[in-house]
């Protein structure tokens, strides 16, 4: 199958979204995801798993979490993972729904045995605090003041989103209340929300649903972003700045901090709800892929995302062209491209296939970069326009896969990741750039599956 990427995670078949309970337990990174084993529909979702010492080889997924018991027939929903006591356990959203299709959200929490099965021990939150919707989900579970909390996704009984709180007491998980932000009116539901600390720093990420589209932010269906600030465990109050979007692409969704030994690394889902119709490997029976690992520093009050360091054992042949204009390559590779900005205005880079092309352009005066994909044939088309500062040199970082491109620019401060879907099986791409540049091309081996 010829969209089938290489050094992204993904499934022969099915569908792919959110990732889940991303933790390291036993020497071992766990990655969770969302799948449909029976379709490019989302429904009947499990947990599947791989686990990984170093992002290149992984072991085989295997199902963690079926949709087999009563209380969560319509699906496992997303959730978190932590060892704790040197078990693995797993918190999780159970989704029933009734006849008259109404939903009856329950936290589960699921522990592994010493066979390596997982068994859901117990529903630990069974109703919806009162007024909150039925729209209840996503725990994921954080430690603050050496004190275990877990944070979920919610819709206050106006149709407004939020977050809430429970805490960990005597093994039993207590609700403590709404997480107390500026933001009172911030689109109608707040999915997959992640609490974090980096630098004393506490972090709030999460997925506001209804937000209206501005010229340069929120262009996407959904947003998934961040705020940075402090949490107060005994007030829930969580003082901050400005929302910050992750990603500027087309296709970014639903992403999960691992956290561990002072690194945060971040895995999206390369896909967005309610939009099937832009992606054409449907046809084929499968769907969607999550995003290289990044990890997230904390800098100049923003988080910087840059591919991990591991990701660097992918290289093969490194080749530099100095002052090209045009560069021929195929597709599985790295580019890393300076442009000087000292004695121009703009910059334009066309990657270009055959009678198709993706269109990166950038205006000094304003800084306004562009992504531009309304010249493919098939998926998602439309135009991206995002602000991006830049003084005396553009620097990007293109990882181009078959089927999915992440675009990082100045060192990871913006980031853009998108699909696109050649017409032709192994296309040659031509790097046609309206000025000479230097530009780095890597070769990228494949992540391996043991």
């Amino acid at each position: 199958m010829q969209w089938h990427n290489k050094f992204h995670l993904e499934m022969p078949k099915g569908l792919v979204n959110d990732p889940n309970g991303l933790c390291y337990h036993q020497g071992k990174y766990q990655i969770f995801f969302q799948w449909n084993p029976f379709g490019c529909e989302h429904k009947h979702k499990h947990w599947t798993y791989t686990q990984t010492t170093d992002f290149i080889n992984y072991t085989k997924p295997q199902i963690a979490l079926a949709p087999v018991d009563k209380f969560d027939k319509d699906g496992c929903y997303s959730g978190s993972a932590r060892s704790k006591n040197n078990k693995l356990e797993i918190i999780y959203t159970a989704n029933l729904k009734d006849e008259q299709n109404i939903r009856y959200p329950r936290q589960v929490l699921v522990k592994q045995d010493d066979d390596g099965e997982f068994i859901k021990e117990k529903i630990i939150i069974d109703t919806v605090p009162e007024g909150y919707t039925t729209h209840f989900r996503d725990p994921y579970i954080f430690a603050k003041n050496n004190r275990s909390f877990i944070i979920l996704g919610a819709q206050r009984e106006n149709l407004t989103g939020c977050a809430l709180i429970y805490e960990e007491i005597d093994e039993n998980w207590i609700f403590r209340g709404e997480l107390k932000t500026q933001l009172t009116d911030f689109g109608y539901m707040w999915e997959c929300p992640n609490l974090f600390t980096i630098d004393d720093k506490d972090i709030l990420v999460f997925c506001p649903q209804g937000l209206k589209a501005q010229k340069y932010q929120y262009q996407n269906l959904y947003q998934a972003g961040y705020l940075i600030g402090q949490f107060n465990p005994d007030t829930l109050e969580f003082t901050h700045g400005e929302f910050h979007e992750f990603d500027m692409g087309f296709d970014f969704y639903a992403p999960q901090v691992l956290v561990h030994e002072n690194r945060h690394i971040l895995i999206g889902w390369v896909g967005m709800p309610d939009k099937l119709q832009d992606y054409p490997t449907i046809n084929d029976g499968w769907v969607h892929s999550l995003t290289l690992p990044r990890e997230l520093i904390l800098k100049n009050d923003k988080l910087y995302q840059r591919p991990i360091s591991e990701l660097n054992k992918l290289n093969q042949n490194t080749t530099t062209k100095i002052n090209t204009d045009k560069i021929s390559l195929f597709a599985n590779k790295k580019l890393e491209i300076s442009i000087p900005l000292k004695d121009i205005s703009s910059w334009q880079g066309k990657l270009k296939f055959n009678d198709e092309y993706i269109l990166l352009t950038y205006d000094k005066n304003t800084s306004v970069f562009t992504i531009d994909r309304n010249q493919l044939k098939l998926g998602g088309k439309g135009i991206r326009q995002f602000l991006v500062k830049a003084q005396d040199e553009l620097n990007l970082s293109v990882y181009i896969d078959n089927s999915i491109i992440e675009l990082y620019l100045q060192d990871g401060e913006y980031y853009a990741t998108f699909c696109y879907y050649p017409t032709n099986d192994n296309p040659v791409f031509d790097l046609i750039q309206n000025t000479n540049n230097c530009t780095t091309l890597t070769d990228l081996n494949s992540i391996s599956y043991l």
